[in-house]
């Protein structure tokens, strides 16, 4: 990948003004540190427009994700897909297709490539998103990776809520180390969770400032795969520092292994939430929401 004074962005000689124009902010703010835009509180939530990232626990008409949506009347814009990791593997390409799963192929099907359409939202049309230079991509998504942002569009998310790691777990992905987020995050290793994590962040963070990016750890499960906890624990650390709002699902929401063990009380096959268990997410996510944005 290139590092931030050397990206270009291109565009059609016949690009809208507007677009040239938010090309040069892109540009700018690649060059300079990710630092997210606090807004002014406190802040109504209702029309604002939330975006989640995540996994089959995120992905369901009716998850966490669509309570909260609710609860404040917020638009959902849901790009999480079943079965997905916070980490790539280490053949996983660029892919925007909605579905990035194919038969038994699953290494498309990672947080990255949930960011790689959130950014093509952001972007606008035909401005190249360099963050994809030197990556391989899949054969149903174009390279360069451009964007596809109308000019008539009003898609401003006001969050962003990453929900995965559950998988990563069960699939013994390897945690890394947080001396990654000292160094560039072009440089990160999206094969670890801290590395994942420190780019999704970042890049977010560059090309809108101004949305909130919050962290939920997975939830507890039965079985409870042993590498869990640790997921858990790298999420929050990672997210202090990068002063990134993290929820702490694995103890804050009420689902428990020793209660799903016994019973799927919450959890239908202890693993994905039911409606109740949703519910349960849902309230914990708004608590947050609300301390944080809507009662100071």
């Amino acid at each position: 990948m290139l590092i931030a004074d050397q990206q270009v962005f291109t565009y059609s000689m016949k690009a809208p003004i507007h677009s040239i124009l938010t090309s040069i902010v892109l540009l700018l703010a690649g060059c300079q540190s990710q630092d997210q835009v606090q807004p002014k509180l406190p802040v109504s939530l209702d029309g604002k427009q939330l975006v989640a990232l995540g996994n089959s626990i995120t992905a369901p008409d009716d998850s966490w994700a669509w309570v909260t949506a609710q609860y404040f009347g917020m638009t959902l814009t849901n790009l999480a897909v079943s079965g997905a990791h916070l980490t790539d593997y280490y053949n996983t390409c660029v892919d925007t297709n909605e579905d990035p799963r194919y038969n038994e192929d699953n290494t498309n099907n990672v947080i990255s490539n949930q960011i790689f359409r959130l950014l093509q939202m952001i972007v606008p049309a035909g401005t190249v998103i360099p963050e994809t230079d030197g990556e391989i991509f899949h054969s149903e998504t174009p390279s360069p990776l451009t964007g596809l942002r109308d000019p008539d569009s009003t898609f401003t998310p006001f969050f962003v809520i990453i929900s995965c790691g559950t998988n990563d777990a069960a699939g013994l992905k390897a945690i890394g180390d947080i001396s990654q987020l000292d160094n560039p995050y072009q440089e990160a290793d999206r094969k670890t969770i801290y590395g994942a994590i420190y780019w999704a962040v970042s890049v977010i963070r560059k090309y809108s400032p101004s949305t909130q990016i919050i962290l939920l750890t997975p939830i507890q499960r039965s079985p409870l795969p042993e590498r869990l906890p640790l997921i858990v624990e790298a999420i929050q650390r990672a997210g202090e520092k990068l002063d990134c709002h993290t929820i702490d699902m694995y103890n804050e929401s009420g689902i428990t292994t020793e209660v799903e063990s016994q019973e799927h009380k919450y959890l239908y096959d202890g693993l994905h939430p039911n409606a109740e268990g949703s519910r349960l997410m849902g309230q914990t996510v708004i608590r947050h929401l609300q301390e944080w944005y809507t009662s100071k």
